[in-house]
């Protein structure tokens, strides 16, 4: 983008876009939710630098490459949230990482694999492997559908207060204390009382004067300034309009064109995908084993960003 109003209004677009995602997903990712802000807060401050030299078709890539990569969501030495859905918890930092590419950021098949920096038959294998299971090794569809649910709900049910901590944790802003408010006492709650009385029997007392005096009080004279003039104002150019932002945001199609850099939860998202998962579900028992080499190749890419 040639243009630096339209390249900062298409940069705030995207990230308000993935902010939601973004924050359940380094959340679950990190297993904290206080890691996961930070972690998120940073890598959009960061990815604001680099967003210039990037193609806008590469910009989801970028950032949650950005996401996965940050030092936040690497440290488990913090407490775990024991609100994160189990199936998730049980997975290690890679096959979770695989997971919740296509789960919570809504990413396609391809744009999660590079994300991730394997080959798309690589990422479909891990992506296998992370997906829930019954005690007999088969894939549980029903926890999965759960598992999908819960993603939605998680990433729609974002507190704004979060978000506007998050937002302030990425511009460097020093969030607000906690101030308690001190206990007044009998004598500060009363100490308005008497004022405040005076007052209102000063304006009904007025009010009451002027219904009294007001028909016995000669009508003012006609003259020119009783009237009301109007008259019509000359064309002039408007004084501001919608800047490129403004416009952006406020473009009746914006959803469908941050669809391809924001993700979307719609069976529709990615035919192949949704096509290729099905079939897995239906016929694991007929797929056949990759040899130790490969398996393990593909083990080794999914467990790094």
């Amino acid at each position: 983008m040639n243009d630096p109003a339209a390249a900062h209004a298409a940069l705030t677009a995207f990230l308000r876009g993935v902010e939601r995602r973004g924050a359940v997903l380094a959340h679950w990712q990190g297993g904290n939710a206080g890691a996961g802000d930070a972690a998120l807060a940073a890598t959009l401050r960061d990815f604001q630098a680099v967003a210039a030299a990037t193609a806008f078709a590469q910009w989801p890539r970028r950032f949650w490459a950005m996401l996965l990569a940050a030092p936040q969501l690497r440290d488990r030495s913090g407490e775990a949230d024991p609100g994160l859905p189990p199936a998730v918890a049980a997975l290690g930092t890679g096959p979770r990482a695989v997971l919740l590419l296509r789960l919570v950021a809504g990413l396609a098949e391809a744009d999660a694999a590079a994300v991730l920096g394997i080959g798309r038959s690589s990422y479909r294998l891990a992506l296998q492997r992370a997906l829930p299971r019954r005690e007999d090794g088969s894939p549980d569809t029903a926890a999965w559908q759960a598992l999908s649910a819960a993603a939605r709900e998680a990433v729609r049910t974002v507190p704004e207060e979060r978000l506007a901590r998050i937002r302030m944790l990425r511009d460097g802003a020093r969030l607000p204390a906690a101030t308690p408010g001190r206990a007044r006492g009998p004598g500060q709650r009363r100490g308005w009382l008497w004022p405040a009385t005076l007052l209102a029997v000063a304006a009904v007392a007025a009010a009451l004067a002027a219904t009294w005096w007001g028909p016995w009080l000669p009508p003012a004279a006609p003259g020119p300034g009783n009237g009301i003039r109007s008259e019509p104002l000359p064309a002039a150019e408007p004084a501001a309009r919608f800047d490129p932002a403004a416009a952006l945001a406020s473009h009746r199609d914006l959803e469908l064109l941050l669809d391809a850099v924001a993700g979307d939860f719609g069976p529709d998202a990615d035919p192949a995908f949704e096509a290729w998962l099905v079939q897995a579900l239906e016929e694991i028992e007929g797929v056949v084993p990759q040899s130790d080499g490969e398996a393990g190749t593909a083990a080794e890419g999914a467990d790094g960003p």
